[in-house]
């Protein structure tokens, strides 16, 4: 199984001059936010430029514009992005979790991304500026790193379609059994 290895701020400094620590447990948290100014349609191209698709099924959040998107990396991880409202400016937030392809993705560890987001935007020319919920402020500079390392669950990665597969294939088979034509 693989392992995905990231980054996530630490050390931040903000535009009021002052500095602050983002600890570890406040990382799983998400506070931090990308902010545009951007259409939406522009950032969603972008994204599908990238090889994100749409996801059909997800938990919506609070003040999420439309249908998050998703993409592939490698197995079993995926890179789920949402936009979300935000008087005016549009918010964007991304983790990286078990493909939800996967019965693991119910409850696999996940991690929120900034930075493979941000060199998408730059990649297209998107200005943004990362915003930190907790503070109410931007992010002018930040100043050192979490180094964040995700484990892939120790059993294979199994798909749903399988499961359901074996799961219909043993209940015809109980059933047949039940009744008597076994």
């Amino acid at each position: 199984m693989s392992e995905f290895l990231t980054s996530y701020p630490r050390t931040v400094r903000f535009v009021m001059g002052f500095q602050d620590l983002i600890r570890r447990e406040e990382v799983e948290l998400d506070h931090l936010s990308l902010m545009v100014k951007t259409k939406k349609d522009e950032i969603v191209h972008a994204l599908l430029k990238e090889g994100f698709h749409m996801v059909k099924l997800e938990n919506k959040k609070p003040n999420q514009i439309g249908c998050g998107l998703a993409k592939r990396l490698t197995k079993p991880w995926e890179m789920h992005v949402r936009l979300f409202d935000m008087q005016g400016l549009i918010a964007i937030q991304a983790e990286v979790e078990i493909s939800r392809k996967y019965i693991q993705h119910i409850r696999s560890v996940r991690s929120p991304v900034i930075y493979e987001i941000e060199s998408i935007l730059s990649k297209h020319k998107i200005e943004y500026r990362i915003w930190n919920a907790k503070l109410r402020d931007y992010i002018t500079r930040v100043i050192d790193n979490h180094e964040i390392k995700l484990e892939a669950p120790t059993l294979p990665p199994i798909s749903w379609k399988h499961m359901i597969g074996y799961a219909t294939t043993l209940s015809i088979i109980y059933l047949l059994k039940f009744t008597g034509i076994l």
